[in-house]
């Protein structure tokens, strides 16, 4: 199998479309790119330590592989998914999907 990929990884691999269809998707645009994404949960919080309120977000947005060109290079990168602007802070990059963890954008880690 060329790339490690299985049979198993094939069959996934069926699936994105259909799932993408039942999930719904929204365009992420990062770094010159645009791609469908999942969006898969989104939370959150507010941090009050220092006598002042900051908004923290955190989310996880998945796109399939094939849409996404160099995943990895994406990370600390801004992007816009709609009208919200996230930081790009984490990249997981597997056989069948690739999860972004997106933060707020004035989040540099």
């Amino acid at each position: 199998m060329p790339n490690g990929m299985s049979l198993v990884d094939d069959f996934l691999l069926v699936g994105n479309n259909e799932a993408d269809a039942l999930f719904g998707t929204l365009t992420m645009v990062v770094d010159g790119q645009s791609f469908a994404v999942v969006w898969n949960d989104a939370r959150q919080t507010y941090e009050g330590a220092l006598g002042g309120y900051e908004n923290e977000i955190q989310a996880i947005a998945v796109a399939q592989p094939s849409h996404v060109a160099n995943p990895i290079l994406l990370l600390k990168k801004r992007c816009t998914i709609g009208a919200d602007a996230y930081r790009i802070s984490e990249v997981i990059v597997g056989t069948v999907a690739v999860s972004f963890t997106l933060t707020s954008i004035n989040n540099s880690k």
